[in-house]
């Protein structure tokens, strides 16, 4: 009998890569880096007094001993940490994707401490700690929450932490965006910045782990027991739910900590024992001892870059350069896992029903008294004549409905495509994509003329869509993996946009306001675009419709009917990657209506696939338009922009949408 359920997830026997010479290598590569970060500063005959000795008239040096110095210390820390509490996560939940990040650890201490640096008027170190805290606690215990309605499939738990770790880092982005002034260090702090001033963080990460490593080292045995099968524990008089909690109470406590002292360093705690594993560090032990090594290195190594590129494109967060790689590094892993081990989903079919005659009428009519109300109220504008509110706010009003149409429509086709309702733009990394070809566009000289940006889209859609298929494709496009891929693709894409902010360009405020989908910068011009594109693509619709209702049934029924399933699929998504593309120029990346409007159409149970499509349309022209009127009127005179407020919506919808399917599963 093999001695451990994740003996598959080794790629080979490699008598070279042991855990010990993999480790020597990066460690020589990242003193390699951080060596030549050094010398930046002062010279090599200095460089031993600047460690030991510093002369403090001497900028270099100061900057050497006090700053640099410790950095390095803190690296080799927190990463020792995050790769220690990675390999915790992922025996303890049995999920080799599971970490401190995916799991919203981090993403919910940062949000916490965010609010606590804007309501109080001086954060210490040790209340950042206590905020850190509360916040990855809340966040663990509501993805937990979720996923346990599944049994904790490896799947619920990851999308449902990942959605989290979305969610509270946009609210964390847009409380930086409207209060600059207050929070620009936050920003900055939140980015995973390594920057240090003195000895302090080294010293207080240190006595930390000095405190929960050992307590965490007690529960080896039992979590060697709970690496088997729940009944299996229970066997041999372990309890799951109470190891559980225990251990992911002190994980968590352990992750809050260096997140309060460096902010959200991503994805360390997922390579560091991914790679401690494929070097045939087989028991637990083993993984945990070089994982916690591994991770100290790698986070040395990423920081090492930072240093000696310091000087080309200027100082970066290290943490952007993390979640850079390790967002790669999931979509390789997803590639190589074993489709078994990815098991059990938030995954749902399409149910037949009476149909609802009344629906789509209903939802054109409201969708135009929202419109017309949105169009006219004077809450906060009495003294304004109602023509000139019609003349300044119709593009606006209308630019929302077109680009929620858009975004709801591709969602229709996607869910089709991919034989999951769960399925959506945003979801599967397309928005994501889209935005990222957009912002190259722009950076290419596209700024000018909006032909170039959309086709920076398209084309940025279709390679997030390429992306995601030759991921699933391992997985036989099974919806689980499928949705993994996007989230990892639509991690990849913010962290590019994450490095583009860093480098301090000129472009990158526009760029961050645009990635928020403000919808008050919208001309007559651009609404009448947006409504143009919508319009047509409403009108080619009917055109997919026999595809859209033959393929969720299966590739036999449909080569049976004389349809060439990749033919048609190829046409679909290169149409929703169009539609994406040109509602993500408008609005942003961050909107969830592709998920919510196609699924509250079918609660409502259209006559087949052209209603739907239609009903979706018209509900998600509804959503962004409340979403536009809601972002105006809530704080003003300031703005919420509409895709960051449609992104708060959805992300707890999305949670309860996994929710219920994890109910019905069981």
């Amino acid at each position: 009998m093999p001695k451990s359920s994740e003996r598959p997830l080794a790629l080979h026997k490699n008598e070279f890569a042991t855990p010990a010479r993999v480790y020597c290598l990066a460690m020589i590569l990242a003193l390699a880096l951080c060596f030549a970060g050094l010398l930046r500063y002062v010279s090599l005959d200095r460089l031993l007094e600047a460690l030991l000795y510093p002369d403090n008239t001497s900028f270099g040096q100061a900057y050497v001993h006090f700053s640099l110095l410790p950095r390095i210390a803190v690296a080799l820390l927190a990463g020792t940490a995050l790769g220690f509490v990675g390999a915790i996560f992922q025996q303890l939940l049995k999920n080799p994707l599971a970490e401190p990040s995916t799991l919203g650890v981090l993403s919910g201490a940062q949000l916490a401490i965010t609010l606590a640096s804007l309501t109080l008027a001086s954060v210490s170190a040790e209340q950042r700690e206590l905020a850190g805290v509360v916040g990855a606690l809340a966040a663990i215990a509501l993805v937990c929450g979720v996923a346990s309605r599944s049994e904790f499939a490896p799947v619920t738990l990851l999308l449902s932490g990942m959605i989290v770790s979305f969610a509270a880092g946009s609210a964390s982005v847009v409380m930086a965006l409207f209060h600059h002034e207050y929070l620009r260090s936050v920003f900055i702090w939140g980015s995973g910045s390594l920057i240090q001033n003195d000895f302090s963080n080294a010293a207080a990460l240190s006595l930390r782990m000095l405190i929960l490593i050992p307590v965490l080292l007690f529960f080896v045995r039992p979590l060697a027991v709970a690496g088997l099968d729940d009944a299996g524990a229970r066997s041999l008089g372990l309890s799951p739910s109470k190891l559980r909690l225990a251990v992911l109470f002190l994980a968590t406590v352990l992750s809050a900590m260096v997140v309060a002292r460096i902010g959200v360093v991503a994805f360390i705690g997922l390579a560091a024992p991914h790679i401690a594993r494929m070097c045939a560090a087989r028991t637990l032990p083993q993984r945990l001892l070089w994982g916690g090594l591994l991770g100290g290195a790698l986070l040395l190594l990423a920081d090492g870059i930072v240093l000696t590129s310091a000087g080309i494109i200027g100082e970066v967060p290290t943490g952007t350069i993390t979640a850079l790689v390790g967002a790669l590094s999931m979509l390789l892993m997803l590639r190589q896992i074993p489709p078994a081990v990815l098991h059990g989903t938030a995954e749902s079919r399409y149910q037949a029903a009476a149909p609802r005659t009344l629906v789509l009428p209903m939802s054109i009519v409201l969708m135009m008294a929202v419109a017309g109300f949105s169009l006219t109220e004077h809450l906060f504008s009495s003294n304004i004549d109602i023509s000139v509110l019609v003349g300044g706010r119709w593009p606006r009003v209308l630019t929302s409905a077109s680009a929620g149409a858009m975004l709801a429509l591709a969602g229709a086709i996607l869910q089709a495509v991919a034989r999951n309702p769960m399925a959506s733009p945003e979801g599967l990394g397309v928005s994501g994509g889209a935005g990222l070809g957009i912002i190259a566009a722009l950076f290419l000289g596209g700024m000018s003329s909006p032909i170039m940006p959309l086709a920076g889209g398209i084309i940025g859609a279709l390679l997030a869509l390429t992306i995601i298929v030759f991921v699933a494709k391992r997985h036989n496009f099974a919806p689980g993996p499928v949705l993994l891929a996007g989230v990892a693709v639509g991690a990849l894409v913010t962290s590019v946009i994450s490095l583009v902010v860093a480098s301090g360009d000129p472009r990158a405020t526009y760029i961050l306001a645009w990635t928020m989908g403000p919808t008050f910068r919208a001309t007559s011009i651009v609404a009448i675009i947006a409504a143009a594109i919508a319009i047509l693509s409403l009108l080619l619709s009917p055109l997919f419709r026999r595809w859209i209702e033959i393929l969720p049934m299966g590739d036999a029924l449909a080569l049976s009917v004389g349809m060439s399933p990749p033919r048609a699929r190829a046409s679909l998504l290169l149409f929703s990657a169009t539609l994406t593309a040109a509602a993500t120029l408008i609005v942003g990346p961050l909107s969830f209506i592709g998920l919510m409007a196609p699924h509250m159409a079918r609660m409502t149970r259209p006559r087949g696939p052209g209603s739907l499509m239609l009903t979706s349309s018209a509900i998600g022209a509804l959503l962004m338009m409340v979403a536009d009127w809601v972002g105006r009127s809530a704080d003003f005179p300031y703005e919420i922009p509409a895709g960051v407020l449609a992104a708060f919506i959805g992300c707890p919808y999305f949670i309860v949408l996994i929710f219920r399917q994890g109910t019905r599963q069981r």
